[in-house]
């Protein structure tokens, strides 16, 4: 079932558990993603990227193809735009389909941010399409971002920011940063930021990006703490290449589908895991549904069983 990013979180806060938003970015990863979801019956937001739609997502054929996927499994499927930079870009998802956005003015003063996020709410809201804000800024794990306590996300700045926007989520600055952290390094997460946070702003859904590589102790921790959208991208796009890696070396000869097939089960059964860190498995019969489940990979299930 193709939904609002909003109709997955709103459910995720009131039963305290976390949902993942997971980068899909070709007919493979997603395909695996929905199988994922559908087999642990679970809700899923799939991220697509400006930079990722540019080199590949082209939301002109992916929305299609998602909608499709959606529309076999009861699991509540959402498609939310990640990072969306300003306004023309919003515009662009909302036109292709999206039935959620992020729009991302972490890096200007909070008073635009607060003025760019406000309009996109009022030009989504009537849509019916959710909005994610972000306040603090999550920057690169290559360069230490996630260390710099002067980017952390101030519980007094969330809360004004919330009121202000009428955002259907917000993004926090915690710890984590994106893509991948250096050889050895584990993020260091504020846990009584995200509560503090939590309690200032009402219960509002709040997303922690950048948790790739994070530790699942540390996934734990966070959803505990009140994170009910986890962002996962560099792990699922890792574990696709390393699919098709891994059929390349141990068959040669294999055919091009059957390659294109490992990275296809290897990134479902990688957001197995994280569906399972997040407390979503099961949940997604919770959750108000009108369509009946079809096995979206049943080759999947004879693959897992060495068959």
């Amino acid at each position: 079932m193709f939904v609002p990013m909003k109709t997955i979180l709103d459910h995720a806060v009131q039963n305290q558990y976390a949902c993942i938003a997971a980068c899909g970015v070709d007919m493979e990863m997603v395909r695996g993603l929905i199988a994922a979801a559908d087999r642990k019956q679970a809700p899923l937001i799939i991220l697509m990227g400006g930079m990722q739609m540019e080199r590949m997502g082209n939301p002109e054929l992916m929305i299609p193809l998602i909608k499709t996927l959606a529309a076999a499994t009861p699991s509540p499927i959402a498609v939310c735009l990640d990072h969306g930079k300003d306004f023309a870009k919003v515009g662009y998802a909302v036109r292709n389909g999206f039935s959620s956005v992020m729009i991302d003015g972490s890096t200007l003063p909070m008073e635009q941010n607060i003025a760019i996020t406000r309009q996109v709410v009022a030009f989504c809201h009537p849509l019916e399409v959710s909005v994610e804000g972000e306040l603090g800024h999550v920057g690169q794990a290559a360069t230490g971002d996630g260390r710099e306590t002067a980017f952390y996300t101030a519980p007094e700045d969330a809360a004004a920011f919330v009121q202000a926007t009428g955002v259907d989520c917000l993004a926090v600055a915690v710890g984590t940063a994106h893509g991948k952290y250096p050889a050895g390094y584990l993020p260091r997460l504020d846990f009584d930021r995200i509560r503090a946070i939590k309690e200032a702003t009402g219960g509002v859904p709040l997303a922690l990006h950048g948790s790739s590589g994070s530790g699942d102790e540390n996934i734990r921790r966070a959803v505990a703490a009140g994170i009910n959208k986890i962002n996962v991208a560099t792990d699922l796009l890792e574990a696709s290449k390393n699919g098709v890696a891994n059929a390349l070396r141990s068959a040669r000869e294999a055919d091009y589908i059957t390659v294109m097939q490992q990275g296809e089960f290897a990134c479902g059964k990688l957001l197995e895991h994280w569906l399972e860190l997040s407390g979503s498995c099961g949940r997604a019969p919770q959750i108000p549904c009108s369509s009946r489940i079809e096995r979206l990979q049943p080759a999947f299930d004879s693959q897992a069983r060495g068959e």
